[in-house]
């Protein structure tokens, strides 16, 4: 039975990732630009690369880093650039996970670290608000995308040995950390807030177990305190103020009321969601029995990932309200569920402990459990509405590929026309997967006029 098990349970996950994540990967292949990546590679051709990065952060945000990679948009090169700044960044994702899973779970095999790392990407894609804004937009996926994956970088390069007193990392490496927090900081403010929150954690929960500070962590801490500086203390956030009028905006008990009302429901969504449970089931049920934590030690490690849930999920819908009276965009939510599994995955280690330290036997995984989870996993997968089953009809039926052949025609008639004022026919094919948004039949909307600049135009418009 144990060689069976052996045998199934990688098989298991190998289905899961082909299912879950195959499709988001071939789906890069068919990703194009849209909104914002028009404007912003514009802005480098006509402005220059620096100008573009001054005038970007004293005039509009503080988004330093998204906005200095933006800047040199891979559509500059090629809209096959762009494809594989998609794929680098699906791929990335889940590449940047393992690195982390290891050296926090230095005592479990290869086998269920990679199965983690599957399953936690599996649900991340599956509850993802907008798969669209999260892997194949460029705009959206460098300041709230990106950052995830530099923080894995720097989770992997600190370790839970990060936690030990005599913990001393390179001078080197020290260097590269401070420079990830930083970046992670000039992403986006949600990836700010989320990153701060938990970057605290870290430094709280040494000196809770330690009774002094961390050198290393403090010194992380205080980098991302000068890039939380750089992005909080620019110009350019007044201007972007302006955007917002309402009786929400800048007002602390409404905001704080709509923030506390979003984060419940979207938590009560989230702990209810059928791959949660199941991701919970298996993690459990397969836990390495070498991982084993005092009691002291697990209660704090549950009462931390309960107030960094709390953070992240009310933090995150703060910002939203308090900055704009409103919610905060789907590719905000995507880097907000991210963290929560992180923040799950934390709470599962120290509920583990804790039951161990009671002497509580946890039924572990069988041929049985594994293959009802998996068939519960595929019964939910063709019964509900979802981004897999989303990603695998946009590829398999074709509108991907349409999508991709209508885009290509457009900028092939844009620049071979010796217009310099076009109408455009509207993109028929919406694959729920890519598709962000397209140009408008107002020739003078922001986006019109970005994709006009690029492609050196007077005006582009849809054909109304």
């Amino acid at each position: 039975m144990r060689r069976l098990l052996s045998f199934l349970n990688p098989c298991l996950i190998g289905l899961v990732a082909f299912i879950g994540l195959v499709p988001f990967v071939i789906l890069c292949a068919y990703s194009q630009p849209s909104a914002d990546d028009w404007y912003m590679a514009a802005d480098t051709m006509e402005k220059g690369y620096w100008q573009s990065n001054i005038d970007f952060y004293f005039g509009l945000t503080g988004r330093f880093f998204s906005s200095a990679l933006l800047f040199m948009h891979p559509m500059l090169l090629s809209f096959g650039t762009f494809k594989c700044y998609s794929l680098l960044l699906v791929l990335g994702l889940v590449g940047s996970m393992r690195w982390a899973v290891g050296p926090w779970f230095p005592e479990a095999s290869k086998g269920w670290k990679w199965a983690l790392v599957v399953m936690a990407s599996v649900l991340f894609v599956w509850g993802m608000a907008s798969t669209s804004q999260g892997f194949y937009w460029g705009t959206g996926s460098a300041g709230y995308t990106l950052p995830c994956l530099l923080f894995f970088c720097l989770a992997g390069m600190f370790g839970r040995r990060c936690l030990e007193l005599d913990w001393c990392p390179r001078p080197l490496a020290l260097v590269v950390a401070c420079l990830l927090a930083v970046a992670i900081t000039g992403c986006t403010e949600v990836a700010m807030a989320v990153f701060l929150a938990h970057i605290t954690a870290l430094n709280v929960l040494f000196f809770w177990r330690h009774r002094q500070v961390s050198r290393p962590l403090l010194i992380v801490l205080s980098a991302t305190f000068v890039g939380v500086a750089m992005v909080v203390l620019t110009p350019g956030n007044a201007n972007r103020r302006a955007w917002y009028t309402n009786d929400v905006h800048h007002v602390f008990i409404p905001a704080f009321l709509m923030a506390l009302k979003l984060g419940v429901r979207q938590a009560a969504i989230w702990l209810v969601f059928l791959p949660i449970v199941l991701f919970s089931l298996v993690i459990l049920s397969t836990w390495p029995a070498a991982f084993q934590l005092s009691r002291q030690r697990a209660w704090e490690l549950v009462i931390i990932a309960l107030l960094l849930m709390l953070a992240t999920v009310f933090g995150g819908f703060f910002l939203g309200t308090w900055s704009m009276g409103a919610l905060i965009p789907q590719r905000a939510i995507n880097l907000l569920l991210l963290f929560f599994i992180i923040d799950w995955v934390l709470l599962l280690a120290g509920v583990v402990s804790l039951l161990r330290s009671f002497q509580v036997e946890i039924p572990r995984a069988g041929v049985l459990l594994s293959l009802l989870a998996f068939l519960l996993f595929a019964t939910a997968l063709g019964t509900t509405n979802n981004n897999v089953k989303a990603a695998w009809r946009d590829l398999l039926s074709g509108d991907a590929a349409r999508y991709d052949r209508e885009c290509n025609e457009r900028h092939a008639t844009i620049r071979a026309s010796s217009e310099q004022d076009l109408l455009l026919p509207e993109l028929k094919a919406r694959p729920l997967t890519l598709f962000f948004n397209d140009l408008k039949t107002d020739p003078a909307n922001w986006r019109n006029t970005g994709c006009a600049r690029f492609f050196r135009k007077r005006s582009l418009a849809v054909k109304p």
